[in-house]
């Protein structure tokens, strides 16, 4: 029985909590209802009171210049407003920052875009793109002072670096080849000392050493007998100081006569051979095969083995002279290459095939060069030395 009581007293008193709970709902939906909100607590104040103190201290670093974001490239020209500036002002300026005449600068841009290999895209031109290129190559800056100068980010100045690099590596294929040209070349025919002797002779051949960046692991097999680290690349010039052959991608410890041999012996590398009873010449590390005609062994060869001045010691010694004199064309090209561009000297660090494709497009522009203003001021040091 008294279980019985106070089970029933429980239930009651769950029923009246119940109604209560009822009661208060329904008055604060009425409350809601009129406009008329229960009041926080004293506990929520407080939390609303440090959010907005918060945001005060926010919005006054804000005001004083602590975190205003400054735009990154606001000094001086844009960059197509600078191009244009260089190409309409004084002459001088784009053979300074762009290692060419302002003619050759029109002709390399127009070609690359009449040969459909080159197209602007939405907000840089050809004639952008090519000046970032040339800036890079001709003073080896980083790509962010390139960058800061155009008013352009890291990323797309490499990235137009990369297009023009490509486009000129392609158009190398076309440029980068022998001239046929009827008789003999006038540099021969115009010098008694060469003609009518060297009258087959095509151009001259040689490899020089590029500066390279290699991974560590391979540092060993690029470090060439200097101790630098560099490729070695193998050209053929004719007589106008025009590559007419070049084949990159050799360690700089490969002897050239490796690197010669393993051009002639694949297809692909399509080594240019010379027309039967033509030759080029070539220096004493080189094979003595047919079509390329090295100096006499064991004899004198430079200028600078002779320490009596013109007193020749035979017949060997003489032709070893003479064909010293004619072959250092390829040394005045090789030294107007470097000197035009100097990122040859400071290699990026770019992957080796990279590396490969920047050679090709340096030679490439510097034909181009030659063809449109062939009496330039870095061509008229080179012929000096």
């Amino acid at each position: 029985m008294e279980t019985n009581s106070s089970s029933e007293e429980a239930q009651s008193m769950e029923t009246n909590s119940e109604m209560e709970d009822t009661c208060s709902s329904t008055s604060q939906r009425s409350e809601a209802d009129d406009g008329i909100y229960p009041s926080h607590s004293s506990g929520d104040e407080s939390a609303t009171q440090e959010v907005n103190i918060v945001y005060m201290m926010f919005m006054a670093s804000q005001l004083s210049g602590g975190r205003v974001r400054m735009p990154e490239h606001n000094v001086g020209l844009r960059g197509d407003q600078y191009i244009q500036a260089v190409l309409s002002g004084n002459p001088k300026t784009c053979k300074t920052m762009f290692r060419m005449e302002v003619q050759a600068f029109r002709y390399v841009c127009d070609l690359l875009r009449d040969s459909l290999i080159m197209d602007r895209t939405e907000r840089v031109s050809v004639e952008e793109s090519v000046g970032i290129f040339c800036l890079l190559v001709g003073h080896a800056q980083g790509q962010r002072i390139v960058g800061d100068r155009f008013q352009h980010s890291s990323e797309t100045i490499n990235r137009h670096v990369k297009t023009v690099m490509r486009a000129l590596h392609q158009l190398g294929r076309t440029v980068i080849r022998h001239t046929e040209s009827d008789g003999v070349h006038p540099y021969i025919t115009e010098n008694p000392q060469n003609y009518p002797w060297f009258e087959k002779c095509l151009g001259a051949m040689d490899g020089t050493m590029i500066n390279a960046r290699a991974p560590s692991r391979l540092s060993n097999a690029y470090r060439n007998h200097h101790g630098q680290i560099a490729q070695n690349v193998l050209c053929l010039c004719d007589f106008n100081m025009k590559f007419t052959y070049v084949y990159t991608g050799w360690e700089g410890t490969t002897h050239d006569a490796r690197v010669f041999l393993d051009a002639l012996s694949r297809r692909r590398n399509q080594f240019p051979w010379p027309p039967e009873g033509y030759y080029y010449l070539v220096d004493s590390a080189f094979p003595c095969i047919e079509k390329f005609m090295p100096p006499y062994s064991r004899e004198r060869y430079h200028r600078s083995d002779r320490y009596s001045g013109r007193q020749f010691r035979g017949y060997k010694d003489y032709f070893n002279f003479r064909h010293s004199s004619l072959r250092n064309i390829i040394e005045r090209t090789f030294v107007l290459l470097n000197n035009r561009f100097q990122i040859l000297s400071a290699m990026p660090r770019y992957r080796p095939t990279r590396q490969g494709m920047l050679v090709t497009a340096c030679c490439t522009l510097h034909n181009l060069i030659r063809t449109v203003t062939p009496n330039d001021e870095f061509i008229q040091a080179a012929l000096a030395l």
